[in-house]
C-alpha cells in the first residue's frame, strides 16, 4: 500500500468514526428518557475523538483540525480533552481527591472526597456537538475528493 492510499484509508475511517458519533447523537436527541443517554453520549464523545488521536500504519496517523470550523474550535478542545480525562482514562488531576484518615475507638477508617464528575458535563450542549459534527463532516467531504483524486 502507498502512503497516499493508507492517508485515504486513514481519513475515511475517520469520516466514518464521525458519522458513528453523529448516528449516536441522533439517536440520543430522539430517546429523551431512555436510561442509556449517559453512556451513549459518553460513547459518542469517544468516537468523536477518535480521529484526532494517534492511529498506527506504516507511520502515525491523526487527523488535525483543518476540518473544524474556527468557531467550534473550543467545544471541539473541551470533547478530545475530556475523552482523554474521563471517557477513556480516569485522570486524578481532574477528580482532585483528597484523602482522609480517621481513628475511631482503634480502628483506622479513611475517605476520599473528589469532584463529582459523570462526563455528561457537554451533555447540555449536544445540538452544538451536532453541528459541530455535521459542520467537519461537510469539510471532510471536500477533502476527501481531493485525497481520491491523488490516488495513483
Amino acid at each position: 500500500m502507498t502512503e497516499k492510499e493508507e492517508e485515504f484509508i486513514h481519513f475515511t475511517s475517520c469520516i466514518k468514526a464521525l458519522n458513528n458519533a453523529w448516528v449516536i447523537i441522533t439517536s440520543i436527541k430522539e430517546q429523551t428518557g431512555n436510561p442509556l443517554i449517559g453512556p451513549a453520549f459518553r460513547f459518542a464523545l469517544i468516537e468523536y475523538s477518535k480521529p484526532y488521536r494517534q492511529s498506527f500504519g506504516s507511520k502515525r496517523w491523526k487527523l488535525d483540525t483543518e476540518c473544524i470550523p474556527d468557531e467550534m474550535k473550543d467545544l471541539h478542545n473541551r470533547i478530545t480533552d475530556a475523552r482523554d480525562q474521563i471517557h477513556a482514562h480516569s485522570d486524578l488531576t481532574v477528580m482532585e481527591a483528597r484523602v482522609y484518615i480517621h481513628e475511631v475507638e482503634g480502628q483506622r477508617y479513611s475517605g476520599i472526597v473528589q469532584n463529582k464528575i459523570t462526563g455528561l458535563e457537554e451533555l447540555p450542549n449536544i445540538d452544538k456537538i451536532q453541528f459541530l459534527i455535521e459542520e467537519t463532516l461537510n469539510n471532510m467531504y471536500e477533502k476527501e475528493r481531493v485525497l481520491e483524486a491523488a490516488l495513483p
